[in-house]
């Protein structure tokens, strides 16, 4: 198993400046697709991060970072159920199999843009 550190290329892939091309970033073997946020008001202090990593290589790779220069932090965030209560928990990793994809989406696995330096569109400006 390897470890690619899939970093900036997550980050910009929600920050592109031209939406056409945000279906276009990668890693190695790895395919990151459809990036979008919820719209979020001018002084939001956290955003949450959606998206799809495709493994088209034939062995397991793991997210392990995700940062962008317009946010102070970012982490990468599950949401588990606990004492009957679903609960966000931070993660150090997620593992995305030999030739197989993990959605990056609400309820599920995301990622939390903290402070960000920048307002957010529509979703539909990130597709």
């Amino acid at each position: 198993m390897k470890k690619t550190l899939i970093n900036a290329l997550v980050a910009i892939a929600f920050f592109a400046a031209i939406p056409a091309h945000a279906h276009d970033y990668g890693a190695n073997s790895i395919k990151i697709d459809h990036p979008w946020s919820r719209e979020a008001p001018p002084n939001a202090k956290v955003i949450a991060g959606f998206f799809q990593l495709k493994n088209n290589g034939t062995e397991d790779d793991f997210l392990i970072s995700a940062s962008t220069p317009v946010a102070d932090r970012v982490e990468i965030h599950t949401h588990i159920m606990e004492d009957d209560m679903m609960k966000m928990r931070q993660v150090n990793s997620v593992r995305i199999g030999a030739m197989n994809t993990v959605m990056f989406k609400p309820g599920s696995f995301h990622l939390m843009i903290f402070e960000p330096k920048q307002s957010f569109k529509k979703a539909s400006d990130f597709q």
